[in-house]
């Protein structure tokens, strides 16, 4: 079972399943009929781009907790980076013009993050979470052809948020093996500063999660939901530092994503 988990996470699989939950959470939250086409892509577009991103990490000698795994398994990850390639490319064509424009915009920054975005001072979480921002959520309005209102701007708020949050404890985890000047949180400000800035962040998710619920855009089951798994993120958050295990990020953080779909499923079977 372990081996298994473990060609998940190093697959970078969980990871591309954590962002098509986060699209299918967009559709649940906006009442939107699921048609699987952004949430197919995201998968795919993820799945490849950050096996890409790892491999061109390694070829440059950078130290990464992976690298042995990835030198035992390149036929597999370069696989990956194929499957998700041809599969994301073949999807992009069937989107509006509007979509594929975000997704090239998205794409670009992705790509260019191993080639010198991420060195940038202060801009690895931003990037980050911007990018999985417009994969999870902005695809879905402007395929939808989704209007933007200050609904819909909370929505987007809430979620860059999270990613934040969510990504903060990743940096913990590397302050070991991040270069100081890339200034990361963690690196500025410490570890325990880093923790509090990101459940600060998911604070501030909730009390959005609020003022939705006082205005009618979201009901009583999903904010039941929302706060929920910004509790849950909260607890994991505050455990992070650089003692805990590699599995502890790569498996348990990272999969709050995807908890956070099964507590919308769930919210809304029990309500």
């Amino acid at each position: 079972m372990k081996s298994v988990i473990r060609f998940l996470v190093f697959s970078n699989i969980l990871v591309a399943l954590c962002a098509f939950s986060l699209a299918l959470s967009t559709e649940i939250l906006l009442d939107i009929k699921a048609n699987y086409k952004v949430s197919q892509f995201v998968f795919f577009a993820t799945l490849g781009v950050y096996n890409f991103q790892r491999v061109v990490r390694i070829k440059k000698g950078k130290n990464h907790t992976r690298k042995e795994w990835l030198n035992c398994h390149k036929s597999a990850i370069y696989s990956l980076v194929l499957l998700g390639g041809l599969m994301s490319a073949y999807l992009f064509f069937e989107f509006q013009r509007p979509t594929q424009i975000a997704i090239v915009i998205s794409g670009v920054l992705s790509i260019g993050y191993p080639f010198g975005l991420r060195k940038i001072p202060g801009s690895k979480i931003f990037l980050i979470a911007l990018v999985w921002t417009i994969s999870t959520m902005l695809l879905v309005l402007l395929e939808n052809q989704i209007q933007l209102t200050q609904n819909i701007t909370l929505h987007l708020l809430a979620r860059f948020l999270l990613l934040f949050a969510i990504t903060i404890p990743f940096d913990i985890r590397d302050l070991n093996f991040d270069n100081k000047e890339l200034r990361t949180i963690p690196l500025v400000f410490g570890a325990v500063k880093a923790r509090i800035i990101a459940i600060s962040a998911l604070f501030i998710c909730a009390i959005i999660a609020i003022v939705q619920y006082i205005n009618k855009d979201v009901n009583l089951a999903y904010l039941l939901a929302l706060i929920s798994l910004y509790f849950v993120s909260s607890i994991f958050i505050a455990k992070s530092d650089v003692s805990k295990q590699e599995m502890y990020f790569s498996f348990w953080v990272e999969s709050l994503s995807i908890l956070g779909y099964f507590f919308l499923l769930i919210s809304a079977l029990i309500f």
